[in-house]
């Protein structure tokens, strides 16, 4: 299989490059905590901590950059950094404080304007509305930059009594999600880079078509790929875009911001937790050409080495699913009512609901897939092994779970009867 040396070697890049991503976690952590043990434990001592994901850690001031490469070595404390020390983290202490001075508690900035979260009361990681636990785990911000809240949301229980009234939190919480709504359509530049990776899609599928018998593939019985295994590849790439959609999700909901490439993917992709209605705002083409950058790296790494007519036609349908995906998303932030009746059929059958996609948007650490849901039955186990939190680790689960069908395909090939059965596909066209 020396055919078959550049998918390895590309594989062999990507994972190096997503173990650098764990070795640069520690590194960071390492010099970040060594003298402040107490740092580390503020994921665990304030509510929200892990939710407020542009910032890495809620005690430094967020500019890790600055501190890494500048002049000035010494680590830079945030106000909220400087108010854990003196009170040695004491939810109780610091809620009721603003460490910012922007008018704003640190509570009702993590989520607990009540300051009824206690440490240690929500193991299971399951957003609950109970009066121990944070009222909210969506729209918080950083205690230590002055914040300016979205003006059309109020995000504030009526009374901090004992229990908190559960249908005006979802009241508030069905208000703030379909906010904004009634501005008008955001006029979004041209990406080249993105209107680069949908030429060369266009162009790869444009020669498939031609000169590769895609279109048989797709269409008539003269491919090779007899009936009953077309069916199954379409929905097994169904399912294996689904739980793919989840773990990009996850990985872009918890990246921070300044890792190279990847952050600014991520930067980009949570602002919709902080405005649900703005993929709303944007057209559909300018939302699903981010599937196009995936594209070109499935398209690359096919042009890379040999490869089936069953594995092309798998990644094909894969990428009608990711379209599907990015479009399922955006229809699940538009109110019910606004959508065409054949939406919300699809929703009722194949596609994410509205409640399913609610609720991630409320607990934050479940329920990541976005095409259909179902798959969140194997992903939302082992994210309570590993939590989403772990990005570094997740993304070299995402490298492994990307290139499993390439190299079950090239397993494949190496049979002489499974490559006559199947049809290699000419690696030029």
């Amino acid at each position: 299989m020396r055919q078959s040396r550049w998918v390895i070697g590309f594989f062999a890049l990507s994972l190096t490059c997503s173990f650098l991503l764990i070795l640069e976690r520690e590194i960071r952590e390492y010099f970040a905590f060594r003298d402040r043990p107490l740092f580390r434990e503020l994921v665990n001592k304030v509510p929200n901590a892990r939710h407020v994901w542009f910032a890495w850690n809620l005690a430094d001031t967020n500019n890790y950059l600055l501190w890494l490469f500048g002049k000035d070595k010494m680590y830079q404390i945030g106000l909220f950094g400087y108010h854990a020390l003196m009170t040695n983290a004491s939810w109780k202490a610091l809620c009721t404080m603003d460490s910012d001075k922007d008018g704003l508690s640190n509570g009702v900035e993590l989520g607990d304007p009540c300051c009824h979260w206690e440490p240690g009361a929500l193991a299971s990681g399951d957003f609950e509305i109970r009066h121990n636990l944070e009222y909210r785990r969506w729209l918080v911000s950083h205690p230590s930059h002055p914040t300016k809240r979205n003006k059309h949301v109020h995000s504030f229980p009526q009374t901090c009594a004992e229990e908190y009234d559960v249908e005006q939190y979802k009241r508030i919480f069905h208000d703030f999600y379909f906010s904004r709504l009634d501005e008008p359509m955001e006029d979004v530049p041209w990406s080249v880079v993105k209107m680069a990776a949908f030429a060369f899609m266009i162009l790869q599928l444009s020669l498939w078509f031609a000169f590769g018998g895609l279109g048989d593939d797709l269409f008539t019985r003269k491919s090779p790929l007899s009936t009953g295994l077309r069916a199954f590849l379409i929905v097994l790439s169904f399912l294996y875009m689904d739980l793919s959609s989840g773990v990009i999700h996850l990985i872009l909901d918890y990246a921070p911001p300044f890792l190279p490439i990847i952050g600014g993917l991520a930067g980009g992709f949570r602002y919709h937790h902080e405005d649900p209605t703005a993929i709303c705002r944007i057209s559909w083409f300018e939302y699903a050409s981010h599937t196009h950058l995936l594209a070109v790296v499935v398209l690359f790494v096919l042009r890379l080495g040999p490869h089936s007519r069953g594995l092309r036609f798998f990644w094909v349908w894969g990428l009608v699913w990711s379209h599907l995906f990015q479009s399922a998303h955006r229809w699940t932030h538009f109110p019910p009512d606004e959508l065409h009746w054949w939406v919300t059929g699809l929703q009722r059958m194949l596609v994410l609901s509205h409640e399913r996609h609610m609720e991630h948007h409320q607990d934050l650490e479940k329920q990541f897939t976005i095409l259909s849901g179902h798959t969140d039955l194997i992903l939302d186990p082992l994210v309570k092994l590993l939590p989403a939190a772990h990005y570094d680790y997740w993304c070299v689960i995402g490298v492994l779970w990307f290139f499993l069908p390439v190299f079950v395909d090239l397993w494949l090939l190496s049979d002489e009867k499974m490559s006559s059965a199947s049809g290699k596909v000419d690696d030029k066209v």
